[in-house]
């Protein structure tokens, strides 16, 4: 009997299933049927609509445009890929100091933990080194340059595509005359030359053979893109020996069984050891790594990348909150259409469905038109930040539209489409079909919470645009007053660039200063020229070698607990040049030499912090690190100087020594001008005399060294000033378009006004005061956000100044006024409202 009925009911069941399955493929299909209905009706009410839906498309464009725009940046700083084989596995690795998170390694550390890399990976160093290149007929010229350890490209898991990479016996001091080159520099310089390998070129007065030519890939401005020539390290016994300087990077690769957190320890473990084996250079220092990719960036980067996101992600809202109260304006003029509908027994997703498909036509269409915008604005932006000093040829910069800038845009859509689109939709379901129905064709300008709903989104605008403004206008102040403070120096009237003296000429101390000499009278005999003077650095861009000192005659303090201060080897008149004030003593003469005692001059925030309120004049101090100490005695006291980076915490103590003293290779050259001429012409002839191989690099007004130096944050001040003026733009629009829509549905009220004796300037007063009070409820909000971006900005940018009550005053006075005048446009027609026909409308 079981059997039997087991037979009978199992046909049933699948019977049954397969009524279900063809049940729910009919409410598939007539759900389908139908939203494709909505879609055509959508579809054609927008097209009755051109003028809305023209409006609609730009202003969302423009607001999606910007977003995906900023977003842009960081995807083409931080996101993209390296052009490196398996990127994620390559990381920076620092030697960090109090004065400097990302610090460079002396080669004697760098050999130590090249040593001790087993189970880590592989791990290569390069550091900067610019190089004089000559060939015959042809100018002298600086190209940027790298020396580096064999392995680096293996590392990096790139490969010459010319030619081949640096054996190991080329790193070696005597066998390291041979050069790669970058794939720009191949086709510029030798204008692609496929017979280019084994050509010989004169490098800093030496013959180097070209080995190699790297792919293009490698330009990338990100990593090794600024660098032109590559040569073997080819380390002195002096360099191998010394850990006090600092001056190589390294990059490793860490091994597929390795983890990033590992890697760190590792890491980290090797500058604990060297703080304990070395505690007078390492006490104060530990050891950290970067991915590749985000090390591109400062420290301070993914903040700033996140503060661009989120202001023109304010673009973005102000947009959507215009495309809101256009949403809601239109279904208030669709009132009496919706509640027909309804009373004809339309269900609530009949009603919503194709407000809702309006919307999600609108965020895409200005989707569409915002991929054409941010393409527009990265073409500018890419042509406006070649011009920095650091990135260069446009071709360096990618900004490439790809899955992730699309996504990002997409993204952006459907935020528009849900949250704003839906907003103004729900309303049409608290409509009061008796009220409306009775209406008959006049408009409606809905209920409280309508105008809650619309008045919220204007201030909100409002508070918005005050945020945009103010922190556009504290960033471009803040910047401006970077490049023009002069603290401590004076940039007018003075000619800087940079010069490398080749080994092969000058290997020594005695060499070197005798041609600093000559060079720095014929440069004083310049018609023209008050005075010339040959630096490590110029003051502008700050005193970047810190050295630990010790005092004489005091408790020597525990090993990382030594004063720090930042170290400047000069010429004689380099103060005179340069515009820094002589406080007390001497400055340094000719007699200070490589045999006199050694010298010192100290700042007057050294010589407070050190001696207190006691003469610094005649007091010994010394190197702190060294094998033996070399104590020299103060000589003189100079005025403080701050650099004009405003993203650097400048180092309090500043230290000066005879140029003589201390040579080097690679020096800054400054002329200071009598009268309006540059000299620049004149300094480069006079160069090129003295030495013909010696080309003087970025020899220009120091002004434009300065301008060059900080271009990136112009740039960004210039991004965040077209967000600022496209946000007010669009917060101005909104408010228009509200005044105007109110005014159309509030005819038939002005009309009864007039008709009972009200004066047209009484309905105009109305009107603006109503217009007015909400852009100073969203100023007075926007002023709490202004606040808090201001100190947003001073903690990316320690060295700016983004206090200015004056500057807040005034950009709240001028979103007033705008909101003022797009009220008062439209107010306008009121005048010319007849009372007659608005009651005859009625």
């Amino acid at each position: 009997m079981a059997r039997c009925l087991h037979s009978v009911r199992a046909p049933l069941r699948e019977s049954e299933l397969a009524r279900d399955k063809g049940h729910y493929l009919d409410m598939l299909i007539n759900q389908s049927i139908a939203i494709l209905g909505d879609l055509r009706f959508a579809i054609r009410s927008l097209r009755r609509s051109p003028g809305f839906a023209l409006i609609a498309v730009i202003t969302l464009g423009l607001g999606i445009g910007a977003n995906t725009s900023a977003f842009s940046i960081p995807n083409e700083v931080l996101l993209r890929p390296l052009p490196y084989a398996d990127s994620d596995r390559l990381d920076r690795i620092y030697r960090a100091i109090p004065q400097n998170s990302r610090g460079s390694v002396s080669p004697a550390d760098y050999l130590d933990l090249k040593s001790e890399m087993n189970g880590y990976g592989q791990i290569a160093a390069y550091g900067f080194s610019d190089m004089n290149l000559s060939e015959p007929g042809e100018p002298a010229d600086t190209a940027s340059g790298l020396r580096i350890s064999a392995n680096l490209f293996s590392t990096l898991g790139a490969e010459p595509q010319l030619g081949r990479s640096f054996r190991p016996d080329e790193t070696v001091l005597g066998n390291h005359r041979v050069l790669i080159i970058s794939h720009r520099f191949w086709q510029n310089r030798f204008g692609a030359d496929a017979h280019i390998i084994g050509h010989t070129v004169r490098v800093d007065g030496e013959a180097h053979e070209i080995v190699g030519v790297l792919p293009a890939t490698l330009n990338d401005w990100r990593h090794l893109g600024p660098f032109d020539l590559f040569r073997p390290l080819g380390l002195t016994e002096k360099e191998t020996a010394d850990r006090s300087a600092a001056w190589l990077r390294l990059v490793g690769r860490r091994s597929r069984t390795l983890t990033r957190a590992q890697a760190e320890g590792f890491i980290a473990n090797f500058g604990r050891r060297l703080a304990a084996e070395f505690p007078a250079v390492h006490g104060a220092s530990t050891w950290r790594t970067l991915p590749l990719n985000v090390s591109v960036a400062p420290d301070n980067g993914p903040g700033i990348f996140g503060m661009l996101i989120g202001l023109s992600g304010f673009v973005l809202l102000i947009a959507c909150s215009n495309l809101a109260n256009l949403l809601l304006a239109r279904t208030m003029a669709r009132a009496r259409e919706l509640s027909v509908r309804s009373a004809l027994g339309a269900s609530r997703a009949q009603l919503l469905r194709p407000l809702f498909l309006e919307s999600l036509l609108l965020a895409l269409a200005g989707g569409i038109f915002a991929i054409y915008f941010a393409t527009w604005t990265n073409d500018w932006l890419r042509h406006y930040m070649s011009a920095s000093a650091f990135v260069g040829p446009a071709e360096r910069l990618v900004f490439t539209l790809d899955w992730r800038m699309l996504g990002w845009a997409f993204g952006a859509c459907l935020f528009t489409a849900v949250v704003f689109g839906v907003g103004p939709a729900l309303f049409a379901l608290r409509l009061d079909l008796n009220k409306t129905l009775k209406s008959g064709g006049r408009g409606t300008t809905g209920d409280r919470g309508h105008r809650r709903f619309r008045d919220a989104l204007i201030v909100g605008q409002f508070a918005l645009a005050m945020v945009l403004l103010a922190g556009a206008a504290l960033f471009v102040r803040g910047i401006h007053e970077a490049n023009n403070r002069h603290y401590g120096w004076q940039s007018d009237h003075l000619v800087t660039g940079t010069m490398h003296l080749p080994t092969a000429t000058y290997p020594g101390g005695k060499e070197i200063t005798a041609f600093q000499r000559l060079a720095l009278e014929r440069l004083e005999a310049l018609p023209g020229a008050a005075s010339a003077s040959v630096s490590y650095s110029m003051p502008f861009f700050g005193l970047a070698e810190p050295r630990k000192y010790l005092v004489a005659g005091r408790e020597t303090p525990q090993p990382g607990h030594e004063p720090v201060a930042a170290v400047n080897g000069i010429s004689p008149r380099y103060f005179e040049t340069v515009g820094t004030r002589v406080l007390d003593g001497r400055i340094f003469n000719e007699g200070d030499t490589l045999t006199s005692p050694k010298v010192f001059i100290v700042n007057q925030a050294m010589a407070r912090g050190l001696f207190g309120g006691e003469s610094p004049l005649g007091r010994r101090i010394a190197q702190a690190g060294g094998k033996t100490l070399e104590w020299g005695e103060i000589v003189g006291v100079v005025g403080d100087v701050q650099s004009i980076y405003p993203d650097r915490i400048p180092v309090p103590y500043q230290l000066y020594q005879p140029l003589a003293q201390e040579s080097r290779h690679s020096n800054q050259i400054a002329v200071r001008t009598a009268g309006t001429a540059t000299l620049v012409d004149s300094i480069r002839t006079t160069m090129a005399a003295l030495a013909p191989d010696l080309p003087v690099r970025e020899l220009q007004p120091a002004e434009t060294t300065i301008a060059k130096a900080n271009y990136q944050w112009q740039v960004l001040g210039s991004m965040l000033s077209f967000l600022a003026v496209l946000g007010l733009g669009l917060a101005c629009l909104g408010i228009y378009g509200v005044i105007t829509r109110t005014i159309a549905q509030r005819t038939g009220e002005f009309g009864i006004r007039l008709a009972l004796g009200a004066q047209v300037r009484d309905i105009t007063r109305l009107v603006l005061t109503s217009g007015t009070k909400l852009a100073l409820i969203g100023s007075a909000i926007g002023l709490l956000g202004a606040f808090g971006i201001s100190r947003l900005i001073a903690a990316f940018f320690p060295g700016m100044q983004t206090n200015s009550v004056l500057v807040l005053s005034g950009v709240t006075l001028l979103l007033v006024a705008i909101a003022l005048i797009a009220c008062y446009m439209p107010a306008r027609y009121v005048s010319r409202i007849s009372p007659i026909e608005a009651l005859r409308a009625e």
